[in-house]
């Protein structure tokens, strides 16, 4: 009898155990995680998609793996039928390696001239006139399934050009309208580029979690205050970029072309595609990242990071934060602000507000000093404070949250106002 309270107990623990543990899948093109593909019939390799496999299976998997498992597959793999239903989260990467306008229609391959039609998604790496539509139709289906199941995903470049084939836009008039209108970079690095620190500039105060262990400057942007280094001095930078230019396309002519505002466009974007920007240029006409949240029952949640400097093959230099970026949001999309929060990115710094609900005072507990900002549901910012006890007797009763800064850190926490 005791043997089987041991043995009922220990399968009890087990399955606790296993029902805490995230799946996270890696979808890319080679056919194993550390190709570069050399057999691409344009004579480019995939060096950025590769290091960015490498990166999630021998450090990120291993330095979670108490919270997370995981595994590669590649676009034919799914295509072909391997079974993703069971995962968590899919981090869908795709810069392509190719000249950019061949990406304009990712993960379909585009129509040249004279009526080629490549295929970008076969293990072979680009192919010239390579056609693979049923392919192409087999992934997007398996894509879109996984994601109208209410499953997550993170699209690294050129595969946020797949937002409308995986059913983000569903609903909307006309939705591949509603895709990413620019793209541009070369296929190696420019030797004037190498020099100089890039960085782009953060946004997204409804996530500032996804900052965590991430040091940021101040700047004076259009929208925001905050700027990040992603790529260092002497990094090779080839530029690759996928975003939104609001001076022109589909959402600019939502909020009434040459007539509306750049605020407007931008209250455009996110009310209509429910989405949050995260990194922007600093006069805030290019999006060059952002989170969609569900816009139909059902439907999961996306992160998509595109920006020139999402960089993943650096040589000469440093991506730190392009990797600290995609960690805090793999986390984040697998277990919210709990998982992120719970791993020990920057020394378990302990920071708290209390009392939850608050009537009058409310209090930040920290061991550093600490700057905060307190925004209302609908994003605004209401309040701003350096102190560790802040007055909201006078807001009015709600939910509110407060972003905290302490060193590096950013932590955001939910309160109620009484």
């Amino acid at each position: 009898m005791k043997k089987l309270y041991l043995s009922l107990f220990a399968g009890i623990m087990l399955a606790n155990i296993n029902a805490q543990t995230k799946r996270i899948a890696f979808i890319g093109q080679a056919d194993v995680y550390s190709s570069n593909i050399p057999t691409a019939s344009d004579g480019l390799t995939y060096d950025d998609d590769r290091a960015a496999a490498v990166w999630f299976m021998e450090t990120f998997l291993p330095a979670h793996s108490a919270s997370v498992s995981g595994n590669y597959f590649s676009f034919q793999d799914v295509a072909e039928g391997a079974d993703i239903s069971n995962y968590d989260v899919i981090w869908i990467q795709s810069d392509g390696a190719t000249y950019t306008e061949r990406l304009n229609e990712w993960p379909r391959g585009t129509v040249e001239g004279n009526g080629d039609k490549h295929c970008v998604l076969r293990e072979a790496g680009f192919q010239w006139n390579g056609q693979c539509s049923q392919l192409e139709d087999d992934f997007m289906w398996k894509i879109k399934q996984f994601y109208k199941s209410g499953k997550k995903l993170l699209l690294g470049n050129f595969a946020g050009k797949g937002l409308e084939v995986f059913g983000v836009f569903d609903g909307l008039s006309n939705p591949w309208e509603y895709r990413p209108n620019q793209s541009f970079g070369d296929t190696a690095a420019n030797p004037a580029n190498t020099a100089g620190a890039w960085g782009t500039n953060w946004s997204g105060t409804a996530t500032s979690i996804l900052l965590t262990g991430i040091t940021t400057s101040s700047v004076s942007c259009t929208n925001t205050s905050q700027s990040i280094e992603f790529l260092g001095t002497g990094t090779e930078k080839k530029n690759r970029a996928l975003q939104y230019n609001l001076n022109w396309g589909r959402i600019f002519d939502d909020a009434g072309g040459s007539s509306s505002t750049l605020a407007q466009r931008r209250q455009k974007f996110q009310t209509t595609l429910n989405a949050e920007i995260l990194l922007e240029n600093c006069d805030g006409t290019e999006i060059q990242a952002a989170r969609f949240n569900p816009r139909n029952t059902g439907d999961g949640t996306i992160i998509w990071y595109g920006a020139g400097v999402y960089d993943w093959y650096a040589p000469g230099g440093s991506n730190q934060n392009v990797k600290k970026l995609t960690e805090n949001s793999l986390l984040y999309l697998a277990g919210g602000e709990s998982m992120l929060s719970s791993t020990d990115l920057q020394g378990k710094q302990k920071v708290g507000i209390y009392p939850n609900p608050v009537s009058a005072i409310l209090n930040i507990q920290a061991d550093e000093n600490v700057s905060s900002e307190i925004y209302d549901m609908n994003g605004r910012k209401i309040i701003s404070s350096e102190s560790k006890t802040i007055s909201v007797d006078k807001l009015i009763p709600g939910n509110y949250s407060i972003k905290v800064k302490t060193g590096a850190i950013y932590k955001t926490f939910k309160f109620i106002k009484k």
